[in-house]
């Protein structure tokens, strides 16, 4: 596998709050985890930090106990939450912090992915990027119900509140998929410092095209900063290769 991975601040936070990270060549999966932490001063900095670090941890403890790739990331983010949620009760500075979080576990043949609020995964297959989450927001529930149009939900001003979070409440539950992959497929993960700033079709072109990976992350965080940069904005990428390492 190939893989690269990238976070940047943006040009309006003073605080970088998103969390990530990749372990590609372990078996019997590869892991990448991308996080947007929220609260107030440091709490979400402290959430996503907490919550990439469980799941990277329940997976690598559990991954050879556990058969099933879809309970191993369900434990992995039950994890999580304990420790977000319970690091936030006993913490009046951190009181109501949580985070959204993407992860997913990968083999050669195939995907696993568990995600909570509005960090994506998508999957480049034959020059066309999928998404694979579904958003856990107020607006994309205003959008299934027909209550607003896909144009109106890119601006709608409530765009940000996400009806679910790793970490507010005692028990969260978190939506599951499952994909095929092959040889050349991307895989990526981002917190929506990206998809709030860059249209999909924009993010396609730059994932297709004949650049590096890491090149590739470079020009779509570049792209949310001429954009506005916003937010946080977080890219890992996951190659499916059989040559192994870092993207140069």
């Amino acid at each position: 596998m190939h893989y690269a991975a990238k976070t940047h601040v943006g040009l309006v936070r003073q605080l970088n709050e998103d969390g990530f990270a990749t372990v590609v060549d372990q078996q019997p999966y590869g892991v990448a985890v991308v996080a947007d932490g929220m609260g107030g001063h440091l709490a979400g900095e402290v959430a996503s930090s907490l919550a990439v670090e469980a799941v990277v941890q329940h997976i690598q403890e559990q991954a050879d106990v556990e058969t099933d790739p879809s309970d191993l990331l369900v434990g992995a983010i039950q994890a999580a939450n304990r420790v977000v949620y319970d690091r936030a009760s006993s913490s009046d500075g951190l009181s109501g912090m949580g985070t959204t979080l993407v992860a997913s576990l990968f083999t050669s043949a195939h995907v696993y992915l568990c995600h909570i609020g509005d960090s994506r995964a998508y999957l480049l297959q034959d020059g066309q990027l999928k998404q694979l989450t579904d958003d856990h927001t107020l607006v994309n529930e205003l959008f299934k119900s027909g209550q607003i149009t896909a144009e109106e939900a890119i601006h709608h001003p409530q765009r940000n509140i996400v009806t679910r979070a790793v970490g507010t409440e005692a028990l969260v539950a978190a939506d599951l998929s499952h994909q095929e992959w092959s040889e050349g497929d991307i895989l990526l993960l981002c917190s929506d410092g990206l998809t709030n700033m860059v249209e999909r079709e924009q993010m396609q072109a730059i994932v297709a095209g004949e650049a590096t990976l890491e090149a590739k992350i470079d020009q779509l965080i570049a792209e949310a900063l001429k954009a506005g940069g916003h937010d946080n904005i977080t890219v890992v990428a996951i190659q499916n290769s059989s040559e192994r390492g870092e993207a140069s």
